[in-house]
């Protein structure tokens, strides 16, 4: 059974990223990956969002008892990243009761952030930039120099990707997706369109 005529046509409305430091991730996010800010809230806290956001998991942030969250949404046009702080409002410490494993540690239920790159750029350049734009934040690292191409053939033929670990330690992929010469384009085009077409 599916529940497709449930969502809307552009279902994907946001990803979110668990912080540590706002400022440092906002910083890449907008100053550099170039995202537009949508909005900001601090200090989100009461019992109800515990139970919204956590259910009745005791390990997660209490934002009924100590702690609270603070989100900032970034627009990237088809979709947008929200950052997530919580955090003790007594201590200002970021809560880690369960910590995450780092981007390139991740398993089953690991995620990621996935970013189109523009199809004709330079993207060894992109790369070097991204380096040194990033060259302070402690946690990113790049896991190669350049995009790593499929190659012509198969269902996601001319599909270039490329993983690095982002300013919390979160794992973010770039692609590169040549639009209308390749097989990866035409497939999540035409699957992309019979998804629009279902809920009409």
């Amino acid at each position: 059974m599916s529940l497709r005529n449930f969502l809307a046509e552009e279902a994907i409305q946001h990803v979110g990223v668990n912080v540590d430091d706002m400022q440092l991730s906002k910083e890449f996010y907008i100053n550099i990956l170039g995202g537009v800010f949508i909005a900001e809230i601090t200090g989100i806290d009461g019992e109800e969002w515990t139970t919204i956001l956590n259910a009745d998991v005791k390990t997660a942030p209490q934002l009924g008892a100590g702690d609270a969250l603070d989100v900032c949404f970034i627009s990237f046009g088809n979709s947008a990243v929200e950052l997530l702080r919580y955090y003790n409002k007594g201590s200002g410490l970021t809560h880690n009761a369960n910590v995450s494993v780092d981007a390139n540690e991740q398993g089953v239920a690991g995620k990621h952030i996935s970013f189109n790159l523009a199809a004709d750029i330079n993207t060894k350049e992109f790369f070097d930039k991204l380096c040194d734009a990033t060259a302070s934040m402690p946690c990113v690292s790049l896991n190669k120099g350049d995009v790593h191409q499929l190659g012509p053939d198969g269902p996601l033929g001319g599909w270039n990707c490329f993983f690095m670990s982002g300013p919390n330690g979160e794992r973010i992929e770039f692609n590169q997706i040549p639009k209308g010469r390749c097989n990866a384009d035409a497939n999540f085009s035409k699957a992309a369109e019979h998804f629009r077409k279902a809920a009409s």
